[in-house]
């Protein structure tokens, strides 16, 4: 990204540049004052402004007429370059103008997604904080039952051994819970500059023995500001869900992947599309299916549920394409996430 805005910056330069260097020759042809050395480029511009063409003989009438002709197409030349420099100088003004609104407009944007990240990091503490409270009291409050059970003697060893199996497991559980809950609360606290190409490839690689991809570029996949982790397990939910529900007679899931880019009024999105050609699903169901223990699709519900609570973390937008969801044909996830091509730099 550095490198591409480098060229950029470079190509806007040499336009400048470019600009002013034509409207110095413009300048010059318009006040009709050739200074050194561009001097020795007046006739090819001004061709007509060479005295050679005037015959030796003519009379003075002639010669009045000819250097009348000159001077007339040289106040032609003169309007017509004044018209071209006024032009070139309000479109430029313009482009500058529009240059400048798009800049402040990317800034305030880019402003307002850090804010809302500050606030997304202030809330996963907290949540980290009651998770890590939930865990400790359920182990106390184990560890108080299990020291009661081992003073009553009247247990049979057979059931005492079975309670002792379950509260070990019970404390093992619980451990899992606060492990996966300090890594989950920390993904999404770790917002970072993603390769988003480089991870698609990752997982296309990772589950290539399960299903077939194919991409469909209508843009090269840009870097996004989002938490690896939890995109990571976004998108690894959606591709299991298309081998999960692959068409019976299928033995590898069909995932094609594209990725373009969208504007929904005045936001730019990066705009990531799931399909698949598994056993899809009604358009009821398909309004659904991101709301908990609202599908009525066995096994549908959990994993999007997530994926939806996720992307909304990222401040985007998750729906089925509807033009080629249906029983039968397949399944089309559409997730738009913020495009922000400066968010590391505000």
């Amino acid at each position: 990204m550095q490198l591409s805005d480098a060229i950029n910056k470079i190509r806007f330069l040499f336009l400048i540049v470019l600009l002013i260097f034509i409207w110095l020759l413009l300048g010059m042809v318009w006040i009709d004052r050739f200074v050194p050395p561009f001097d020795r480029i007046m006739l090819l511009l001004m061709p007509w402004k060479s005295m050679d063409t005037i015959h030796t003989a003519a009379n003075i009438s002639k010669r009045l007429s000819i250097m009348q002709e000159v001077l007339d197409a040289s106040n032609r030349i003169a309007n017509y370059t004044l018209l071209i420099m006024i032009i070139s100088f309000s479109a430029l003004s313009i482009y500058l103008t529009l240059i400048y609104q798009q800049k402040q407009r990317r800034a305030n944007e880019n402003r307002l997604l850090l804010l809302k990240n500050q606030e997304i990091m202030r809330r996963n503490e907290f949540i980290r904080y009651i998770s890590a409270t939930i865990g400790h009291e359920f182990k106390n409050n184990l560890g108080r039952i299990k020291r009661r059970v081992d003073l009553l003697s009247d247990i049979p060893q057979d059931a005492r051994e079975r309670i002792d199996e379950n509260m070990d497991k019970l404390f093992a559980d619980i451990d899992i819970f606060k492990k996966i809950s300090d890594e989950r609360e920390a993904g999404l606290v770790d917002f970072t500059k993603i390769n988003l190409r480089e991870m698609l490839a990752e997982l296309t690689s990772q589950y290539s023995d399960l299903a077939d991809f194919t991409f469909e570029e209508k843009m090269p996949p840009p870097a996004l500001f989002a938490s690896k982790t939890l995109l990571r397990t976004v998108f690894e939910n959606l591709i299991d869900n298309s081998i999960k529900y692959k068409k019976p007679g299928q033995s590898r899931a069909k995932i094609s992947l594209s990725c373009s880019l969208d504007v929904d009024g005045k936001r730019r999105y990066v705009s990531l599309a799931f399909r698949d050609e598994g056993i899809g699903m009604d358009e009821q169901p398909a309004d659904i299916c991101f709301y908990k223990g609202k599908s009525t699709t066995d096994g549908w519900g959990e994993g999007l549920y997530f994926v939806k609570y996720v992307i909304g973390l990222h401040a985007g937008k998750i729906r089925v394409g509807k033009e080629y969801t249906a029983p039968g044909k397949g399944t089309e996830i559409i997730i738009n996430l913020p495009f922000v091509e400066e968010a590391l730099d505000v």
